[in-house]
């Protein structure tokens, strides 16, 4: 019953995530500005640019039938040629000078931009020209943008006065792309004046409409007021459904990608809700963070800046690098940038500039050692930055004329992301989780527990640091958490301050050398009791100085289910018929994570190699090859994530580490008496 609940849980945070995040990224932008600006005699707003291209109506019951100027010319445009044009591009530069090479690359990209004709374009027209791609799709567009031969001549010899002689190799490579369609320009002239457009002008994408401080004449409002019919059209109720449906589908293929990637690299348990939860609120925290400072653009579009630069996408993949580990902040990098590249106004930009950043950043925060990697995390991510913005804009548009003010957005943007830091406070107290972090806090062996350990039993606190140490380079070899097992390890024996002189470790500092083993006045049972209960006193105390579930985790199995054995075999000596094993077994539960499963096999090695006597490196080898064998014959590492291809590499390293541990050393020479004078 308890699994069922669990598994309807884990689906109902996944639906629910992927419903929000998909309401969020498919809510309709609003206007730009409100509409009652629109009864001001002056724009009291910033500068305003059209966010996308719209139409604007003539007002009154004339425009209907008000004559307008017919002067649109109509082309046919084959775009099919191009790829070709390309190669023969390529070709060409081959065997050209490299800078005859980049005046043939810029001519190209001058003449097919809009549109190359074959008819010459009158010099003072203006207006629109219409280019059909096919008996369905056709494009409008300013008749200033085309390109016949003469102005590819002329912006040659302006812009490269020292390529004249490339002229004709130019002009007999580069044939036209728009053919002029007499037949269908008359077609239209004759529609044209037959149904007369209600509509007088075209406003496109990123041009200006009114300035701050402007007069709002009848033309600006009637454009102002255009531009917010438009945005209520773009979205009305079936374009919203359908807008929201496509951003479903989107979101749930996202987060299944992430989801099915943490779970096959064993970085997400399908029974821990919890972090699935921290997972997707992490996720779900990114996207509003991205929708507030999209609302924040929406309101002042009124300028002409890439302000979506400012989105601390990187904030989401960093959290979750420092909760769990680099492979988690590598694949939100990913599909965190993809997710919100759906509501930037670049979205191939935004991907290549935040999502490779993000990548970059998380690698530095695998393994947090101390707060300056995060200052180190950031400086790189402002690295980042610098590369891929440089890169995609001398990629795309070869030329250093780029959008400086965007640079400058995204080193605004790798400070916001200072906040990170806070942030991981309010998710580990949200959450009851712990991070990197924490993990260093816990470090410190002036803590009120440690401190107590060292004093009141000093041979279980240098069993501690010394199974620590063991743990943390195992963990380093197979991929765990060096420094959650190390924390994990220097208090898995806290439970032993409550009866410290009961445990043999304890028992020569206690009694300063003397034979005083409390154990004699007691029976193998009541002993066995005594020694079980340091996991229960030590849970007791991790819950009362609230240390992290991890720690607790160690603390309940790092005994796992084993036997007692040195008084089970007192108890069967006394009682050889004796069938109450249970009693003198641990209660367990068994490893479950690698961490908790290498502290496990650390706590039993250290332990049993200090028994060992006149060590040898065959004989210690023997040893922990033996009692790794012995747990996993007991079934105590069946529930740990662990091949057998990693058993065998913790077997090499705490052999190794066991070595180097207890090594001898050369026998000092006793010394020399004293001459007497």
């Amino acid at each position: 019953m308890d699994s069922r609940v669990r598994f309807s849980w884990r689906y109902v945070i996944i639906g629910g995530y992927i419903l929000v995040t998909a309401a969020l990224l498919s809510w309709p932008y609003r206007s730009p500005f409100p509409l009652s600006a629109l009864q001001e005699k002056v724009w009291q707003y910033g500068d305003l640019y059209a966010p996308f291209s719209f139409r604007v109506e003539q007002e009154g019951s004339d425009a209907a039938t008000a004559p307008t100027s017919p002067g649109q010319l109509v082309f046919r445009r084959d775009t099919s040629r191009h790829p070709t044009l390309r190669k023969v591009l390529d070709s060409l530069s081959r065997h050209l000078s490299p800078e005859e090479a980049h005046v043939l690359r810029q001519a190209f990209l001058y003449a097919y931009r809009y549109g190359y004709v074959d008819t010459p374009l009158p010099s003072d027209a203006y207006g629109t020209a219409l280019l059909h791609y096919a008996p369905q799709i056709e494009e409008e567009v300013p008749l200033q943008a085309l390109v016949d031969s003469l102005r590819l001549r002329q912006w040659l010899l302006r812009e490269f006065p020292q390529a004249k002689p490339l002229w004709p190799l130019i002009k007999s490579s580069f044939p036209p792309d728009c053919q002029y369609d007499p037949a269908l320009t008359q077609t239209y002239l004759k529609t044209f004046s037959e149904k007369p457009d209600t509509y007088a002008n075209i406003i496109q994408k990123g041009q200006l409409i009114i300035r701050q401080g402007e007069l709002i004449t009848p033309e600006k409002s009637q454009s102002l007021q255009s531009l917010a019919l438009a945005y209520q059209e773009s979205h009305a109720l079936h374009s919203r459904l359908l807008r929201f449906a496509g951003t479903l589908l989107l979101i749930s293929l996202i987060t299944l990608l992430a989801l099915w990637y943490l779970y096959i690299s064993q970085r997400l348990t399908k029974d821990n809700t919890r972090t699935l939860a921290l997972i997707l609120s992490i996720y779900l925290f990114t996207t509003m963070l991205a929708m507030g400072i999209s609302s924040i653009e929406s309101l002042f579009t009124l300028q002409n800046i890439p302000l979506y630069h400012l989105i601390p996408l990187a904030i989401g993949p960093m959290l979750l690098a420092i909760f769990f580990d680099d492979r988690v902040g590598f694949i939100s990098a990913i599909t965190i940038s993809a997710q919100i590249a759906l509501i930037v106004p670049e979205p191939v930009e935004f991907f290549f500039v935040h999502g490779l950043s993000s990548m970059l950043t998380v690698f530095r925060l695998r393994a947090v050692q101390r707060r300056s990697d995060i200052y180190r995390a950031i400086i790189l991510l402002g690295l980042g930055y610098t590369i891929s913005y440089l890169g995609y804009h001398l990629y795309r548009h070869a030329s250093f004329s780029l959008a400086w003010e965007g640079l400058l957005l995204l080193y605004i943007n790798a400070a916001i992301c200072l906040a990170a830091y806070p942030l991981v406070y309010l998710f580990e107290r949200l959450f009851g989780v712990s991070s990197d972090i924490s993990f260093l806090e816990l470090l410190n062996t002036h803590h009120p527990l440690l401190r107590e350990l060292a004093q009141k039993a000093p041979g279980t606190y240098q069993h501690s640091l010394a199974v620590a140490i063991l743990a943390e380079a195992a963990a380093s070899e197979i991929g765990a958490h060096p420094l959650k097992v190390h924390v994990m390890a220097l208090f898995h024996d806290i439970g032993k301050l409550k009866n410290p002189s009961y445990f043999i470790e304890n028992l020569a500092a206690i009694t300063q050398g003397a034979i005083s083993n409390p154990h004699f006045h007691l029976t193998p049972k009541e002993s066995a009791q005594l020694i079980k209960a340091h996991v229960a006193d030590g849970i007791k105390l991790a819950r009362q100085y609230r240390l992290p579930e991890e720690v607790i985790g160690g603390i309940q199995t790092h005994h796992g289910t084993t036997l007692i054995a040195y008084f089970w075999e007192r108890h069967r000596r006394q009682n050889p018929q004796a069938t109450d094993e249970a009693d003198f077994r641990y209660d367990g539960p068994l490893p479950r994570t690698k961490e908790e499963a290498i502290l496990h096999l650390a706590d039993t090695l250290e332990a049993s190699t200090r028994a060992l006597r006149d060590l040898t490196p065959d004989k210690l080898r023997t040893h922990v090859r033996q009692i790794i064998a012995q747990r996993i014959q007991e079934g105590q590492l069946q529930q740990a994530p662990l091949t057998l291809t990693q058993i065998k590499t913790l077997e090499e390293v705490f052999y190794k580490q066991l070595l180097s541990q207890h090594h001898q050393r050369i026998q000092y020479p006793a010394p020399a008496p004293a001459l007497s004078s």
